[in-house]
């Protein structure tokens, strides 16, 4: 009997070569390798030429795992007999592993034990879901949507679930009071091998003094990701004449924008903005900057944030709800407002003058990340999937709600 995981980010096979984003296949060759069952991983159809970030193509017969896509709705969820589909291999499984595709509630109606993956509390869901809407009464009608699907589907869930695996430390908390079960983890796809040795973290710091400082955005450019907000804090650095230079590396519905915000700067050549690379390269040019910044509106549990430290790079950002609590736990850097892309120029103006802050921040950073590195956070996942799939056995009866 299989574990079955219900992803959310797309995916095409085609030719029986898988086209999919480099995480998740690192993500998958790891639970491969350290649980005990067979593995199905499920995602949405992804649409003929659609774009995935990151993308990488393998053939289908040398995966460590099994893999099918769904046709699904813009909502998300599996189309017509798709959701049929979906039940079938939900019921030949000895335990579900997801939050996405209404897993949890085909699990709990065929008895089959369910550990939900969160990451979002509800604020962070109402941020994403109303950060591109302009119209007052829009925004209104899609958070009163949010929230009553929240409380009347999402804490069900919860407390239906064998167990919640929570991503970040706003869920971990939000899942509190509905699931005494839990676990938390920091998402990251910094092994040990990726973290940027001691010794090339001390070379890097000598060089400071006789060069710009060095500011670093790599993700999505959407609002969710305030990626325009990062644009603006290196304008407003620039504004100052601090001797600065930014760089940022993704790609999305904002580029435009960037591009604009960053024409009218007092030095447009020193910010420039990027295509995405690939994830290997964008690890190894990580580590010739200085600062990450890191504009987030919403609470997400980014794997950004110790991804960044994985190169010693301490962040300065907005002071949502993970950022906040990782900054307090990590000494790795400073947090600002929200919305307040003045006061984040404020925090580089600080560590641009102040090398012996710097250095302490971007030693812990580099110590946070060595604690917290992908094999050891991976690890407290599979080795509760692996003590729940020896617990649960072959029964078929789910936990009793409460």
């Amino acid at each position: 009997m299989t574990v079955t995981i219900a992803h959310t980010n797309p995916a095409r096979i085609e030719g029986g070569i898988l086209r999919v984003d480099r995480k998740f296949h690192l993500g998958m060759q790891a639970y491969a390798r350290n649980i005990r069952s067979p593995l199905l991983t499920i995602h949405p159809e992804c649409a003929p030429g659609a774009s995935i970030m990151d993308a990488i193509e393998l053939p289908c017969s040398q995966l460590p795992y099994r893999i099918m896509t769904l046709q699904v709705d813009r909502a998300g969820q599996p189309v017509g007999q798709e959701r049929a589909r979906l039940s079938e291999e939900i019921a030949r499984s000895r335990l579900v592993y997801s939050g996405g595709l209404g897993s949890p509630q085909i699990a709990h109606k065929l008895n089959v034990p369910h550990i939900l993956v969160l990451e979002y509390d509800l604020q962070t869901q109402l941020t994403v879901t109303t950060s591109q809407v302009s119209s007052l009464a829009r925004r209104a009608i899609r958070t009163v949507r949010c929230t009553w699907a929240y409380m009347t589907a999402g804490v069900p869930e919860m407390r239906r679930a064998y167990a919640i695996h929570c991503n970040g430390y706003p869920i971990y908390d939000a899942a509190q009071s509905h699931n005494a079960n839990r676990l938390l983890y920091l998402d990251s796809r910094m092994t040990l091998d990726m973290i940027i040795a001691r010794a090339e973290l001390t070379a890097r710091l000598a060089t400071r003094a006789g060069r710009p400082l060095r500011l670093l955005f790599s993700g999505r450019y959407e609002r969710m990701k305030g990626v325009d907000d990062a644009v603006r804090v290196a304008a407003e650095c620039l504004r100052r004449g601090l001797d600065i230079e930014m760089h940022f590396y993704g790609q999305g519905n904002l580029r435009a924008q960037m591009e604009q915000i960053a024409a009218q700067s007092a030095r447009p050549e020193r910010i420039r903005i990027h295509d995405a690379i690939p994830y290997p390269e964008l690890v190894m040019i990580s580590r010739t900057f200085d600062l990450f910044v890191c504009c987030h509106i919403q609470s997400d549990p980014s794997c950004t944030y110790l991804e960044s430290f994985g190169a010693a790079l301490p962040i300065v950002g907005y002071a949502n709800k993970m950022w906040r609590r990782l900054s307090e736990a990590s000494g790795g850097g400073l947090s600002s407002p929200i919305g307040r892309p003045e006061r984040v120029a404020d925090d580089v103006q600080r560590l641009a003058s102040d090398f012996a802050t710097l250095t302490d921040m971007s030693h812990k950073a580099l110590e946070f990340a060595t604690a917290h590195n992908c094999e050891r956070e991976f690890a407290k996942r599979t080795d509760a999937i692996n003590a729940a799939i020896a617990e649960v056995g072959t029964r078929r009866q789910g936990p009793e709600i409460r």
